[in-house]
Formats: structure tokens, sequence, C-alpha cells
């Protein structure tokens, strides 16, 4: 995935869990769970990973495309 569009995809994950990019981040570097969202151009599924998850699952399209916000933010 092309890295300009990690950060539409980051502000997308902010928007669908109720808060800013601040508050997304500080909550997945302090947790050991971290929201994440598959970078597919056409898919905005959501769930909860690891944070270092760069290759998660997609249940919605089937591929290996979930990465973290910590992972999209570049942080990790």
């Amino acid at each position: 995935m092309a890295r300009k569009n990690h950060a539409g995809k980051l502000d997308q994950l902010a928007d669908s869990e109720g808060v800013d990019i601040d508050t997304l981040l500080a909550n997945g570097t302090f947790d050991s769970v971290c929201a994440g969202i598959c970078v597919n151009p056409d898919c905005d599924y959501t769930t909860e990973v690891e944070p270092d998850c760069s290759a998660g699952f997609c249940e919605s399209c089937g591929t290996q495309t979930v990465a973290s916000a910590l992972i999209l933010a570049g942080i990790i």
C-alpha cells in the first residue's frame, strides 16, 4: 500500500473508533491490542489486532491486509 494512503486509512480508523488520531495511537501504544483496518482501497473492515500487525486477515475481503494504527502511523 502506498504511504500516502496510510494517512487516509488512519483517519478512517480514528473516525470509526470515535476518537482523534492522537487518542487512537495512545490507546494502541499502552494496550496489548490496537485498532486495525484493512488497507485494501475498497474495504473498510476494522478489528482489534496486535500493535505490530502488518498483515492480519481481513474477514470481509479474505486477504492478509489488516494493519494496526501504529503500523499505519509509522510508529512501528
